[in-house]
């Protein structure tokens, strides 16, 4: 964040319920909301588009696979980069940049040009996480923060639900493009509703003061990009000296690799002749999102009734069995499946994003936040990239022993972070005994 983002504010925190506190949150659902929606909304119509290029699933694939990339590769460097206007002028200039990419990707006139503009779209939309969350930090009351952070993460919810079953709603209907530009036109409107929803007078911008009491910045400020990249850096490294954290980065991209996978090329089976579903039909599947939802919002309480790395070694045991019981083609053995997967990979997601929150500095913790998404993404991309290999050529199959290797990398990284914490803690002890 540059010192335009840390800059003094002229009014106090909005605490829960006021007026400048509903605007803020009402505008982060938003952007939470259009992140989700425009990252994941290929997801659904692979085999239109594949249809439309004739290109077949591995290339296909990577019109997801693209958007997590450049999720992946801006997050941490974009972090470092501010507007003079502050967070929520940030966080509406890439919202809105998302969308008018969106309505380019409707448009091209190849799947390759497709996929380098859905990685474009990706690495805009990477700075609309941060500047939401830092938003809420720096503009919502202490004690309003957890409860602000869940409506955002609703939003997240929500728009990944949407992000597939409207495609497949208006892919019924319309070609995959005018599904795509319908997902366009709406991130659109919720940059419009962010625009409108900004907090009017003295605290309309976050991280930014009115013009005539700018802070003029300091002299060991004026190389505020070179310092702030010196400190994320800096950061970056005093967060994967930690066993823990490491670990947990390695868990959060196996498990989503093996998650991402499936959910790619499911639509490729559930619509293509071995179960041949309509796109609605097929894309109802995403309803099991909902499980994970469910899960997500009681991890804490699991992991404090059966402990850290049983919880994550149940959701890469969950993760590998729901690729194999989805295995006969029978619509009921598929859904079953994927409902195990669903439910214990956001336990695992879950448990491993809080161990990174819980273990870093607090100096640090906002670098190993953006760590752990970012190698939760780059997993995502390589399940969306690798899945679809696996399936052109041996199908489901294939895709379940991919799986399976990846939820056995998280489960061999749960064992050996835990080992590795519990040696720094004996390290520790003895240090102190010493002193």
């Amino acid at each position: 964040m540059t010192s335009a983002d840390t800059a003094s504010s002229p009014s106090a925190p909005y605490p829960q319920g006021s007026p400048g506190y509903r605007r803020v949150v009402g505008a982060v659902f938003l952007a939470g909301f259009a992140v989700f929606l425009v990252m994941y909304d290929t997801q659904g119509l692979l085999p239109q588009i594949g249809a439309g290029f004739g290109a077949g699933e591995a290339a296909t694939g990577w019109s997801v696979a693209a958007t997590t990339l450049g999720m992946a590769l801006g997050m941490i460097p974009l972090s470092t980069v501010g507007l003079r206007r502050g967070l929520f002028h940030r966080m509406l200039v890439f919202l809105v940049l998302s969308g008018v990419i969106g309505l380019a990707c409707a448009l091209m006139p190849s799947l390759w040009s497709l996929v380098a503009a859905r990685f474009l779209q990706g690495v805009a939309v990477s700075l609309v996480p941060a500047s939401a969350l830092a938003l809420i930090g720096e503009r919502i009351a202490p004690e309003a923060i957890t409860a602000a952070t869940g409506i955002y993460l609703a939003g997240n919810t929500v728009g990944g639900l949407c992000s597939r079953l409207i495609p497949g709603a208006v892919a019924e209907f319309a070609s995959w493009r005018w599904a795509m530009g319908v997902m366009a036109v709406l991130c659109l409107a919720c940059g419009l509703g962010v625009a409108l929803l900004r907090p009017r007078g003295a605290a309309a911008s976050a991280g930014s003061t009115s013009a005539g009491a700018r802070r003029r910045p300091a002299v060991g400020e004026r190389k505020t990009g070179e310092r702030a990249v010196g400190r994320t850096l800096r950061a970056a490294r005093e967060s994967l000296s930690i066993p823990g954290v490491l670990a947990a980065c390695v868990i959060g991209a196996a498990l989503m690799a093996a998650f991402n996978s499936a959910y790619t090329v499911v639509g490729f089976r559930l619509q293509g002749p071995e179960l041949g579903l309509g796109p609605a039909a097929a894309n109802a599947v995403f309803l099991l999102y909902l499980l994970g939802t469910f899960t997500s919002a009681r991890a804490g309480r699991i992991v404090g009734r059966i402990g850290l790395v049983p919880a994550l070694l149940a959701s890469a045991l969950a993760v590998a069995a729901g690729y194999w019981i989805a295995l006969p083609s029978q619509l009921l053995w598929v859904v079953v499946g994927l409902g195990l997967m669903t439910a214990l990979f956001f336990l695992g997601h879950s448990s491993a994003s809080a161990t990174v929150a819980r273990l870093a500095p607090t100096s640090a913790r906002s670098t190993a936040s953006a760590l752990y998404l970012t190698a939760y993404y780059v997993g995502a991309t390589a399940g969306s990239a690798l899945g679809s290999v696996g399936y052109e050529h041996s199908g489901w199959l294939a895709a379940a022993g991919l799986g399976t290797l990846y939820a056995a990398i998280a489960a061999i990284a749960a064992q050996l972070g835990a080992r590795a914490m519990r040696r720094r803690r004996a390290e520790d002890a003895r240090e102190e005994r010493r002193d």
